[in-house]
């Protein structure tokens, strides 16, 4: 029985159901130490409900049932896509099609409970103070770099992105010092990387991260790191997921960014766009 899954979905749940369930997947540390009552007053229900939505999940009663749930979420916490989202060649294409959109839901929404508006904050103070930011990236990463460029742009920061890592090194030894540098590394223990980023440090440039591991090197030497999803295992689509939540963290970016530009300006530059370009 996936009980995770089944909070989750919430299917067949009423609107006093749902309320507890979110309640137990947002909260589930604070569990072991909570009553059926204490539980029923923060979902604002009663402890009659709780115990009854125990029953209805198969659970004999709400101690049997915090004892499976809790050992279920230990385990989702360490594996949040589980093993059922991998894929073999028994799969059809209607469980493939399944399995990858709840993989992206799933990934999307893991990055949203990682990411900490403080460190949006802090970005967006260093990124005010600068008109150009420097990419530094490897592989499908660039991918991000590039498309994150024409919206920065219209946000009125211009942007550097280089493919051949030759050049990127050589950016980052002459880059002024209001050039903001940002890396992109799901593992964040990329040895090119971390030596641009000591770099940058050396010569006063801050650095922006977006990362699937913030607790790296690369972590340890960004002035702000943005952690976000990725997968371990299934190494075709765990570069996907993490490219996904990368997305995710500079469209965040781009619409702070988009709030403080004058937004005549901002239409100007969609008129022209428009008239002289077709995509």
């Amino acid at each position: 029985m996936n009980l995770i899954k089944e909070l989750q979905e919430k299917k067949g749940f009423s609107d006093s159901e749902r309320t507890i369930a979110d309640y137990l997947l947002r909260h589930s540390r604070l569990l072991p130490s909570m009553t059926t009552r204490q539980l029923a007053k923060k979902t604002y229900t009663s402890s009659a409900a709780i115990v009854r939505f125990c029953q209805k999940l198969g659970f004999g009663g709400y101690t049997e049932f915090c004892v499976e749930f809790l050992a279920q979420m230990i385990q989702y916490i360490e594996s949040p896509y589980g093993m059922e989202l991998s894929m073999t060649d028994r799969d059809s294409v209607h469980s493939i099609l399944e399995k990858v959109t709840r993989l992206e839901i799933d990934a999307m929404q893991e990055t949203y409970r990682m990411l900490n508006p403080a460190d949006f904050v802090r970005a967006f103070a260093i990124l005010q103070k600068t008109s150009h930011i420097d990419f530094y990236a490897m592989d499908n990463n660039l991918d991000i770099a590039n498309m994150a460029v024409s919206g920065f742009i219209m946000a009125n920061k211009c942007s550097t992105v280089h493919p051949a890592m030759t050049m990127q090194y050589l950016q980052a030894t002459g880059a002024p010092k209001d050039h903001v540098g940002f890396l992109i590394s799901r593992t964040g223990e990329n040895r090119m990387l971390i030596d641009i980023a000591r770099l940058l440090k050396m010569r006063g440039n801050p650095v922006l991260l977006i990362t699937g591991k913030k607790d790296s090197t690369l972590g340890s030497l960004a002035d702000v790191a943005f952690p976000v999803a990725s997968v371990k295992t299934m190494e075709e689509l765990g570069p996907r997921v993490f490219l996904m939540g990368a997305k995710y963290v500079m469209d965040v970016l781009f619409a702070v960014l988009m709030t403080r530009v004058d937004f005549h300006n901002a239409q100007e530059k969609e008129s022209w766009l428009s008239q002289h370009f077709h995509y």
